[in-house]
């Protein structure tokens, strides 16, 4: 007892052992042993994260002896109950190695076997689920899976439950903000379960179209509306959408309208449509999608230059919107599309005239190295300082990969000379750094 008070670890282990010596006979005991498992002053640290866990698993064993005794009435309550102070407990603990959700994962799965086992009256089991679920934040319960239970009664108490909280949502319109509570999101969530599995496209896209903050939702409504065979419908949402945020364009959006445009042989509209979203946010997928629109229309020769001309005048602009900005520094957007479009030695002027983002350098050695291996060491060469100036062993590792790699394009430019004649004013400037040294010994 001692002991134990400095311990968590070994108090956790001693309460899981005292558990499984007997189970406690009456369910008010039982509550107190998952309250003992469950508590939490402040904080879970990490530190303190392998007790707490331990405390967590005696519950499942307790659950388990109860329904191996024959008690599983009572093991029904008393997994909600553990559910829901497990549930409430996890926001307050240090789970970054995953280890408690996995524990509530399997006593949620416990959970469900208990149910199937108990087959408890189901007017109060409709009620407790709907309750259980209300509180869940990581989706530990899935209604499909329990609706067997609920039968016919318990189906619509559950649906009279949902129905009731579902009134007290306010409908949200395009430019009424993204921030809603939680329990928007339970109860959203609820109510898409339940038309999921009754099968009414109706209902669902009724409670998709409760929240039309973000275009995103439209997107929804037109995907359901689609799978359903409803491609007009799902055409008029998606309109809706595009035009009720006409300056906040969601590529998936964007991309959704534009193929079904071109599957109701609106060619124009589609490329306008594409044509309008490289102009607001350009980046090589809404340059993919304008040229893949405009090479069906037979017109790609004409939009790419319109495109390029567009994007380099933008590049020149120092007021250039915000939005021309998120191309990425320098020349990166250029850079990317002449290498998706296969032409490295336009992607490497633009990348030497102007700059460009680590990745896209990257991307263009690559490139360069099948067929100007010079090229494609130049650029490596560029990177090793940077990373071995960041003086740790991952950093290390890959400038002497780098290296390797600079070696074997110079050798095959040969360029034997050049490399020696590199490496050793790259281990004059780094010698003091041992770990990176041992790493480039023997090249």
């Amino acid at each position: 007892m001692n002991a134990i008070i400095n311990n968590p670890e070994l108090r956790a282990r001693l309460e899981a052992a005292a558990l499984r010596r007997g189970v406690p006979q009456n369910l008010k005991a039982m509550k107190d042993a998952v309250n003992r498992a469950f508590a939490v002053r402040s904080f879970v640290d990490y530190r303190n994260m392998r007790a707490f866990i331990m405390r967590a698993e005696s519950v499942m064993h307790l659950l388990r002896e109860l329904l191996r005794a024959g008690r599983a009435k009572e093991a029904v309550e008393l997994a909600g109950y553990a559910m829901r102070r497990g549930i409430s407990a996890y926001s307050r603990t240090d789970d970054s190695g995953g280890g408690f959700g996995e524990t509530l994962r399997r006593l949620a799965d416990l959970h469900l076997e208990i149910c199937r086992a108990a087959r408890p009256e189901t007017g109060a089991f409709a009620k407790d689920l709907f309750k259980l679920q209300m509180r869940d934040e990581w989706s530990f319960f899935k209604f499909a899976d329990y609706a067997p239970l609920l039968g016919t009664n318990g189906l619509a108490r559950y649906r009279a439950l949902a129905d009731a909280t579902w009134k007290k949502v306010p409908t949200r319109a395009p430019g009424a903000g993204r921030d809603v509570g939680i329990e928007h999101y339970h109860i959203a969530a609820i109510m898409e379960a339940l038309a999921r599995y009754t099968g009414d496209v109706d209902a669902l896209v009724a409670v998709q179209s409760r929240d039309l903050s973000h275009p995103y939702h439209f997107l929804r409504i037109a995907e359901i509306l689609a799978r359903a065979g409803r491609d007009d419908e799902a055409l008029a949402w998606a309109e809706r959408g595009i035009k009720a945020f006409r300056s906040d364009f969601d590529p998936r959006l964007v991309e959704f309208l534009v193929e079904a445009f071109h599957k109701t042989r609106r060619h124009d509209d589609a490329l306008a449509l594409a044509w309008e979203h490289f102009v607001q946010d350009p980046s090589l997928e809404a340059y993919r999608r304008l040229e893949k629109s405009a090479g069906r229309a037979k017109a790609w020769k004409l939009w790419r230059e319109k495109a390029l001309a567009q994007l380099r005048a933008w590049l020149k602009r120092a007021d250039r919107p915000s939005s021309a900005r998120r191309v990425g520094a320098g020349q990166t957007l250029l850079v990317e599309i002449f290498l998706h479009e296969g032409d490295s030695d336009a992607a490497l002027a633009e990348a030497r005239a102007g700059g460009c983002v680590r990745e896209a350098w990257m991307h263009l050695a690559r490139a360069r190295e099948p067929d100007h291996p010079a090229d494609g060491a130049d650029i490596y060469q560029r990177f090793i300082d940077d990373l071995v100036d960041r003086r740790n062993n991952p950093a290390y590792v890959e400038a002497a990969a780098l290296v390797g790699r600079v070696k074997e394009l110079m050798r095959r430019a040969d360029q034997k000379g050049e490399f020696a004649a590199w490496l050793a004013e790259l281990r004059t400037r780094h010698k003091a750094k041992r770990n990176f040294m041992r790493r480039i010994e023997g090249m």
